[in-house]
């Protein structure tokens, strides 16, 4: 399902000089602007519901595809005499693609031992985690400039995305699993700038910090320790009550970011 979302504004705010015979008030216009916001971070949050639902059903799949490849192992384990009792039907194909020597689906594992996964890193080499841990760690390459109120940050380069929780387009964390999670997020502002930053889930508030510059740069830290349900969104956002002043900082001597990790997560 795809939602679109557009609008077209002609407006005039009234105490203006203008010849229009209609105008607005500039309450309504800061209400009017308030909706926009809030409609589209709805949207933004059900594209983000949209792809945790599509992972797991590539999840689905793989587990599938893992019983099919424990059924294969079994049969070929099987002596000369018991394989004779089972008819070819019973039998997955052994030669589908699933289960060439290329494949990357492992064998299921053996009872008693921890299920990992092999993952390809940005540098084109592979590296083996548990496949339960659910972990994301980004930041944000460039400086944003003036961003104002009520404005999610997205923290464009991902290093770490375990369970692939996190959306680097958004800026949001959808949980994949339901537990007790560990949020951090560091801002950094150049001099001159103030900023309250907060860590919001579901569009709530869970923690909030206030960095400030006077005449050099600074950068604070907050974290979270929340028990969250699947699905549950959480991103990092300037107040939506507070006019700020500044720009949010971030280079390669002093980085801005957002992480978390699931410290009890339900299997």
């Amino acid at each position: 399902m795809i939602t679109t979302f557009s609008v077209a504004l002609v407006f005039v705010l009234c105490g203006i000089e203008t010849d229009a015979t209609d105008c607005i008030s500039r309450q309504e216009f800061d209400e009017f602007k308030t909706n926009v916001f809030n409609q589209i971070e709805k949207l933004t949050l059900e594209n983000d519901r949209q792809s945790v639902q599509i992972e797991h059903q590539r999840k689905k799949i793989l587990d599938l595809m893992n019983s099919l490849a424990k059924y294969e192992e079994a049969s070929t384990n099987l002596s000369p005499e018991d394989s004779t009792n089972i008819s070819n039907d019973s039998i997955p194909l052994k030669h589908s693609r699933l289960f060439r020597k290329d494949s990357l689906i492992s064998k299921s594992p053996v009872k008693g031992t921890v299920k990992k996964t092999r993952l390809l890193t940005s540098q084109g080499s592979m590296t083996t985690v548990m496949a339960d841990v659910v972990a994301f760690y980004a930041y944000l390459t460039n400086t944003e400039t003036n961003p104002g109120p009520h404005h999610v940050i997205v923290y464009d380069h991902v290093v770490t995305n375990s369970g692939n929780g996190y959306n680097k387009h958004s800026g949001a964390f959808t949980v994949p699993k339901a537990g007790m999670y560990v949020f951090s997020w560091t801002t950094f502002v150049d001099p001159n700038s103030y900023f309250p930053i907060e860590l919001a889930v579901n569009s709530h508030r869970a923690g909030i910090v206030f960095v400030h510059a006077s005449t050099t740069f600074n950068g604070v830290t907050g974290s979270v320790v929340i028990q969250l349900q699947q699905d549950d969104v959480v991103m990092v956002r300037s107040e939506p009550g507070y006019n700020p002043s500044g720009n949010i900082y971030s280079d390669n001597k002093m980085k801005t970011t957002f992480s978390g990790w699931c410290i009890s997560c339900s299997s």
